[in-house]
This record gives structure tokens, C-alpha cells and sequence, in this order.
């Protein structure tokens, strides 16, 4: 029977092996896959797409300081009887009106050193120090107000109040001395990290260290690191 020169029968079709420039398909298709899976891997990792799908919600409480207990004055109870009570009544107004006198007489000009001498009470409970709204960047959105406070025991926060933005890989919240409209560029040049954002949605709590002039770094940001990329900001005003 006549053959080809290729060894092939006539009438035969010769088997047809696809190849790219003389490379097995099923030796392609392994290499391929030994490199798209590592791929793969790496962009989950590094771009974390999959946080977009994601929100991590949080709910802190405002860290107020408990108020001191009031000792009780002493002979405040109430058992006493009507004729005791009188009695000692009549005793405390007779001293009081001797040493009124007496005071008088000794320091006529005494009620000018009072005012004089007088300071006014400090605050109680938590003072508001700085507040703001945040504004979107880029192509995210960030919703919500930062206050900064300083607390009873001298301990300064910074709070996240009806807050939510978009989620992403490696948040920080920051202090910047940048303003709120300046380049990103601008936002980790002088700045103050106070840690990963807790959580993209929900009230939220950020120890102040204690030496930051809180005049220099006015503004918030919500940065992401990795990218250095801004995702919002807020800028406080006093």
C-alpha cells in the first residue's frame, strides 16, 4: 500500500496534535495554571477585593469617667426630734452672728479679698475640644462627624460618631497637619497614627497621646496604607 513520506498510509488522515511553536497543549495548559494560581493568590492578598464585599461593624460606648460618691455631711440623718432641732437651731445662729461680727470688725474690706480670690470651677464631665464631618476622597465614601474630647481624668479620644465607609485593605485612622483639601500626598507627610480603623461602620473610640498639639494636627483621615491613598477626611474646628 502506498505511503507519504511521512510514514502515513494513503487514505488516513494524520493525527493532529495542537501545539504553540512545537509545546503540547496539555504542557501549556499545566504552565498556565502554575502561574495563575499563585497570581490569584497574591492579588486576594495584596488588593483584598474581597473586603468590598465585607463590612465589619462596631459599637463603642463613650468612655465617661464615673462621678466621685458625695460623703454624707455628719447629724445629716433625720431622727432627731422637733425640740432638739430647735434648740440647736437657736445655738448655730447665735454663733453664726458672732463670728459675722467678728469677721467684720477684724476685716472690713474681706468680702473684696473673697472676690477677688474667687476661681472658677473646672468643667465636669467631658470637654469638647474639636469637631468636624467627613468628606469623600478619591472614588470612596465616607460619611459621619470626628470629635476630639479631653475627659475628666485628663485623657484625650477621639471619636468616630455615625460613622461608615467604604472598606478596604490596611485602614488607618491619622491626625495630619494637612488640611482636608490638600493633595494625598499632603496626609502622611506630618501626621500622628492612632491605629487601624476598628471598623468601617459604627461608633468608635481613639486614645490622643498625650503630646500631640492637637492645634497642629486638626485634621482626620481615613488612610489606607498600603495604597497610600486617602478615603476621607474631616478637618476640627474648635
Amino acid at each position: 500500500m502506498p505511503t507519504d513520506p511521512n510514514g502515513v498510509l494513503d487514505g488516513d488522515t494524520p493525527p493532529i496534535e495542537r501545539s504553540w511553536r512545537g509545546i503540547p497543549r496539555r504542557r501549556l495548559l499545566l504552565a498556565a495554571g502554575g502561574v495563575a494560581v499563585p497570581a490569584l493568590a497574591f492579588v486576594l492578598w495584596w488588593f483584598e477585593p474581597q473586603a468590598l464585599l465585607f463590612d465589619q461593624a462596631v459599637d463603642e460606648d463613650f468612655p465617661i469617667a464615673s462621678a466621685d460618691e458625695v460623703d454624707e455631711a455628719p447629724g445629716a440623718s433625720g431622727d432627731q426630734s422637733g425640740d432638739d432641732s430647735a434648740a440647736s437651731g437657736d445655738i448655730r445662729d447665735g454663733e453664726e452672728e458672732a463670728a459675722e461680727d467678728a469677721v467684720e470688725e477684724a476685716a472690713p474690706d474681706a468680702d473684696d479679698d473673697t472676690e477677688s480670690a474667687e476661681v472658677e470651677p473646672a468643667p465636669s464631665g467631658p470637654v469638647e475640644l474639636g469637631t468636624g464631618s467627613f468628606q469623600s476622597r478619591n472614588r470612596y465614601t465616607v460619611t459621619g462627624n470626628a470629635t476630639s474630647y479631653e475627659l475628666e481624668d485628663g485623657q484625650r479620644l477621639l471619636r468616630l460618631e455615625d460613622f461608615e465607609s467604604t472598606n478596604g485593605p490596611d485602614l488607618f485612622v491619622y491626625l495630619t497637619a494637612a488640611d482636608a483639601g490638600d493633595d494625598d500626598a499632603a496626609f502622611d507627610a506630618d501626621f500622628v497614627d492612632l491605629g487601624m480603623l476598628t471598623g468601617n461602620i459604627g461608633n468608635q473610640n481613639y486614645v490622643i497621646p498625650t503630646d500631640v498639639d492637637l492645634d497642629r494636627y486638626d485634621t482626620v483621615v481615613i488612610w489606607c496604607r498600603r495604597f497610600t491613598s486617602s478615603f476621607g477626611v474631616a478637618d476640627l474646628t474648635p
